[in-house]
């Protein structure tokens, strides 16, 4: 690690709007840590970055933490983005939406590589079929996400 991994680390808190107490709290580390590694006295530890890497709020910038690097594909963005600021603020349906597409689109490019052949005389919707797997996948991912909220809250 760099001596600039605890100036990173101050601007992913400042992005967040969350005080030093606030973050450590969300995290769950201790703001004597916090200070030395935003001051570059100290540097984190690995079980600081898995933290870090591991919380829903802060996940989304773990590649440039530790490379410089953003890719706004795979929600792998820097603080400051404008991308990363959507994808806080992403509504549920927004999420319903994007992955009813994203799901069509791998339908679709599954049937391009015949991994399998559509029905053609039911005439499949693919958009049908993202909805469905949704209707499946949803509390899972809803348990997910609580789980995350529940180990943030008792942080």
């Amino acid at each position: 690690m760099s001596s600039h991994v605890g100036e990173k680390i101050k601007l992913i808190r400042t992005t967040l709007g969350l005080s030093q107490a606030k973050f450590c709290e969300l995290l769950d580390i201790g703001i004597g840590g916090l200070k030395k590694y935003e001051l570059g006295s100290s540097e984190p530890g690995y079980s600081v970055i898995e933290k870090l890497a591991n919380n829903k709020a802060t996940s989304i910038y773990t590649m440039w933490l530790l490379t410089g690097k953003t890719h706004p594909q795979i929600g792998q963005v820097s603080p400051g983005d404008s991308q990363s600021k959507h994808d806080a603020t992403i509504s549920e349906s927004e999420f319903e939406d994007q992955f009813v597409d994203k799901v069509a689109q791998s339908l679709l490019m599954f049937c391009h590589l015949d991994w399998f052949k559509p029905n053609v005389e039911k005439q499949v919707d693919f958009d049908d079929c993202g909805k469905l797997i949704l209707k499946d996948v949803k509390p899972l991912l809803a348990a997910r996400y609580a789980g995350d909220q529940s180990s943030s809250k008792t942080a």
